[in-house]
């Protein structure tokens, strides 16, 4: 998997320089520039000021759902929870400090359940770097900064959080424009669906087992037990817990209020360097609701028994009476995937939490509408159980199966394996691209 994505880049490893014009800002702490090497390789780095190459879109995954990204030289965070995030390194080979020496510019949040916005605040903190994510999310990170500086984690009291779509705005019903890293890159983001268990059973679904004290169940709509949310048992023995860091720390993110499924896909338009008519586009979603039904996961208001959200039902669906732009609330998001394309990357999130009930149907319904060239997954490392991944990979292949997607229709898949894959960039080279994929 890894020689494939390293081919892509290769030319230009070989023949530009760290020290090419166009950069992004020096960064000349040496913590900055040892986080930047760890996280995204040693030849992507300028040892003398911590920058990373402008000709590069590079993805390292750091556990779930999270990336840091580097985007013309622009260093990201796309969530910033970590899977068994401990004081020193160990299954997860980083900690916290390394990602606030990463010194991120932009932090972008999916949705705000703690698996996703952990830590987003304190690293805000530490770094400057400004948020990107819902209103209601941004609710809950004024509370985390406010708890940290509380708490003496930080000498400062605030964080910016710029607050993406409408409250209380139907998913799809608007798309919104980010232009802070404008001309080079255009950033667009639109609420969605987060993925749920209480909608509706699709009886061609291939569903994917639960376990319980390591034996697998028979699922409820056609008793397979394979494949199958299932830790290796040899995980732990291989991989003995340290000192988890919220012992010492408490900087996970609130639990409050609506904003936990309100949840957003972000795009990503990168300008070619003297090839403006062919840019290099990826899309990131840290959940794949049920678009073919309009339904996602209800934050159901404590006081009335129904979603925040207006318009969801109780069970979480949009009735088809609720339209936007004329359509079902699915098949409004569909059609907006529809003009996405050419998409060259997508990094979507294969687990859903109605796994047991329709497996990975949605994401492959999202795929086929985004229509990329390659696929990353996401989010197995959290409801996925660390060590499942390739149990996960089996039900994505059935998913693609059982909706018939054509072989020829079907994107590389670069899938990735905790903790193999952690820390190990993906290099996508902007100058010198794979004619027969890009």
């Amino acid at each position: 998997m890894r020689k494939i994505v390293l081919a892509i880049a290769a030319a230009g490893l070989l023949s530009a320089s760290l020290t090419e014009p166009g950069l992004a800002k020096s960064h000349p702490s040496a913590a900055v520039t040892a986080a930047r090497q760890k996280i995204f390789g040693l030849e992507n780095v300028d040892p003398r000021s911590g920058e990373v190459r402008e000709d590069r879109v590079i993805f390292s995954w750091l556990t779930n759902a999270s990336f840091a990204a580097a985007v013309k030289g622009h260093v990201l965070l796309l969530d910033t929870f970590v899977t068994r995030l401990e004081v020193q390194p160990g299954r997860t080979p980083l900690v916290i400090q390394d990602l606030v020496d990463l010194d991120p510019d932009y932090i972008f949040i999916g949705h705000g359940h703690f698996d996703h916005a952990d830590n987003a605040a304190y690293i805000a903190q530490q770094t400057g770097a400004v948020i990107f994510a819902s209103p209601e999310t941004c609710d809950n990170m004024a509370i985390d900064a406010l708890n940290n500086f509380n708490n003496h984690y930080t000498a400062v009291k605030t964080v910016t959080c710029r607050p993406l779509t409408s409250p209380g705005s139907l998913p799809g019903a608007e798309i919104v424009a980010i232009h802070d890293l404008e001309p080079e890159v255009n950033i667009s983001v639109f609420k969605h669906l987060h993925s749920t268990n209480t909608g509706i059973t699709d009886p061609d679904a291939v569903p994917i087992a639960a376990s319980s004290a390591g034996v697998c169940l028979p699922t409820p709509t056609k008793g397979n037990t394979f494949p199958c949310n299932l830790q290796d048992p040899r995980d732990p023995l291989l991989f003995p817990a340290g000192t988890p860091l919220s012992t010492v720390m408490q900087i996970g993110t609130s639990r409050a209020g609506a904003g936990g499924p309100i949840s957003l896909f972000y795009v990503f338009t990168v300008k070619n360097r003297g090839n403006d008519q062919d840019p290099f586009r990826f899309v990131w979603h840290n959940t794949t609701g049920d678009i073919v039904d309009s339904c996602a996961l209800p934050n159901n208001n404590p006081a009335t028994g129904l979603p925040f959200e207006p318009g969801q039902s109780a069970n979480g669906c949009f009735p088809p009476t609720v339209t936007v732009n004329g359509k079902t609330v699915g098949a409004n998001l569909a059609s907006i995937m529809d003009r996405l394309g050419p998409v060259n990357v997508e990094l979507g999130s294969v687990v859903s939490l109605g796994f047991n009930q329709n497996g990975e149907r949605d994401i492959v319904t999202y795929l086929q509408h985004v229509r990329p060239r390659y696929f990353i997954p996401n989010h197995v490392t959290a409801v996925a159980v660390e060590g499942s991944s390739l149990e996960w990979k089996v039900g994505f292949i059935d998913a693609l199966n059982a909706a018939g997607v054509p072989q020829d229709s079907r994107p590389q898949i670069l899938w990735i394996v905790d903790p193999n894959d952690y820390l190990r960039p993906i290099v996508f080279d902007l100058d010198h691209p794979d004619p027969d994929r890009f």
